[in-house]
């Protein structure tokens, strides 16, 4: 995973840019804030295609893997990491088990989302590489999700297969009081070598986020709707 500052200007003044790069080896949890029971770090993942949500793992380092605890659900069980970042870019690895969901979080606010959607004909706001849906529970029923954004053509492998996933995400700005002037934006998702958004304006968090927008936040793993592994 990168972390970019890119060039910002401001008027039309230019101001010097500043590359910062942050990544992760996954030999242990220092990276990330108080990880909870469901989080740990293996040399593999291993997937049971016969069975929806099973996953389990090898000793080792190198792999991320969250195994969903039954019964456990909630913003608790998500990973956030101690750095928080603006712009960036970020290239990870993930491997889904059968009938998995997870998501990656920029700034812990909008949702790349994560799901085992091999095989799947018509694309939904939660299928794999979607920018999930933004929530309000005091719309009338059946519209209270709005403003996902679902993925040009389904890009996904199999569960059990290691799938790359790259994003360029462009922070929102602020003034010097802290009012938001520009939205954030997904310049570019890309699933596989394949592109699925270029350009999309994020209007607001998405669903299950941490509350508000900010310069500047971590990334978060979703940890609490199935299992999932990372690398590299």
């Amino acid at each position: 995973m990168q972390r970019m500052i890119r060039k910002l200007l401001p008027l039309f003044c230019l101001i010097s840019l500043t590359v910062r790069s942050q990544t992760f080896s996954f030999n242990d949890l220092s990276a990330f804030k108080t990880p909870t029971a469901n989080w740990s770090i293996a040399g593999d993942a291993i997937v049971d295609l016969n069975q929806n949500n099973v996953m389990t793992t090898t000793p080792g380092k190198g792999v991320l893997a969250c195994i969903q605890l039954p019964g456990k659900a909630g913003l608790t069980y998500n990973l956030l990491t101690n750095f928080e970042h603006g712009d960036a870019d970020v290239e990870v690895e993930f491997m889904m088990a059968k009938g998995s969901n997870s998501g990656i979080y920029l700034q812990g606010r909008y949702e790349i989302q994560l799901f085992d959607s091999w095989e799947a004909k018509e694309l939904h706001v939660y299928d794999v590489g979607s920018i999930y849906e933004r929530w309000d529970e005091a719309r009338p029923s059946g519209t209270k999700g709005y403003e996902g954004h679902v993925p040009r053509i389904n890009a996904a492998k199999a569960p059990g297969g290691w799938q790359k996933m790259k994003i360029s995400f462009q922070a929102a700005r602020f003034d010097t009081a802290g009012k938001k002037i520009t939205n954030a934006k997904m310049l570019k998702v890309e699933l596989n070598g394949i592109t699925l958004h270029e350009n999309v304006e994020l209007l607001g968090p998405t669903r299950s986020s941490i509350a508000g927008e900010v310069p500047k936040g971590p990334l978060m793993f979703q940890g609490d709707h199935g299992s999932v592994a990372f690398r590299n």
